[in-house]
């Protein structure tokens, strides 16, 4: 199938993005927004991304990713309202593929608590895939979740200060092993933060999501777990030591073939 890439560049709040959509000869109905994490830009860890909108693209699926505001090549700084930059490029997306109808957004890491939350209020977004999904950290979630924002040097940081933060400033202090603390932290925030909190994150969403978990993660697949067990409307798909920062060929490929065979299943 003959695919075409267009490069993109439309605004929000004043500020210019930069997106890329990769659209087939015969477009599907449904398509897909990839938002990146606070980590990454539209490229993704390792090329992921770009991977993955290849693999959908040569199967029907129209694909696009973009810079969120202060990230790659998109001007302003790092987003304070990541829900105008997901709407500004969700806009963008049906306008170049005027034969979709419908989109699911892919979010990795701290963007599923954004995506979720844009979902809840589109309702041509009938999905959403999320990898190794973290506590949402764009201050829209927080404030959803009841948390005050922060924001630090180095790019923004959304939440209070985490509990492997705490935990791994206290094992530097009395001399214990990092790698053991860092590991225990992991578990202790995520079960005691993600789940419930991307859980009110999905509350008002009534579209179906795919969960994809690798082991890269302390406590990821618990997590994952036990959001599948409080949506009904979910699939929980476990890959071996992938995660949202995979480097192997063969797990990208893996996540890669999990989300193309969610999205053809309904």
């Amino acid at each position: 199938m003959k695919l075409e890439q267009r490069a993109l560049r439309f605004h929000t709040r004043s500020e210019a993005l930069i997106g890329i959509v990769d659209v087939p000869e015969r477009p599907l109905a449904r398509g897909m927004l990839i938002l990146a994490d606070s980590t990454q830009y539209r490229s993704g860890s390792h090329r992921q991304f770009t991977l993955l909108s290849r693999l959908l693209a040569a199967r029907g699926v129209a694909v696009m990713r973009f810079d969120r505001m202060g990230a790659g090549d998109s001007g302003g700084e790092s987003a304070a309202q990541a829900l105008d930059d997901v709407g500004a490029a969700m806009k963008e997306f049906f306008i170049h593929v005027p034969e979709m109808k419908e989109s699911v957004i892919l979010a990795p890491g701290d963007a599923a608590g954004c995506a979720a939350l844009y979902a809840a209020q589109d309702a041509r977004v009938t999905g959403l895939a999320l990898l190794d999904p973290l506590l949402p950290r764009c201050p829209n979630a927080a404030a959803a979740a009841g948390e005050p924002a922060q924001v630090a040097e180095a790019g923004v940081r959304y939440g209070p200060r985490s509990a492997a933060d705490r935990l791994l400033r206290r094992a530097a202090a009395l001399g214990f092993p990092i790698r053991r603390a860092v590991s225990r932290a992991g578990r202790e925030a995520t079960s005691q933060g993600v789940a419930p909190a991307l859980a009110q994150a999905l509350a008002g969403f009534g579209g179906r999501v795919l969960l994809v978990s690798g082991d890269a993660v302390p406590g990821g697949q618990d997590a994952t777990r036990d959001l599948a067990g409080q949506y009904p409307r979910s699939r929980r798909v476990e890959i071996a030591h992938a995660g949202a920062d995979v480097r192997c060929s063969a797990w990208r490929d893996a996540v890669a073939f999990a989300c193309a065979s969610w999205l053809g299943s309904w």
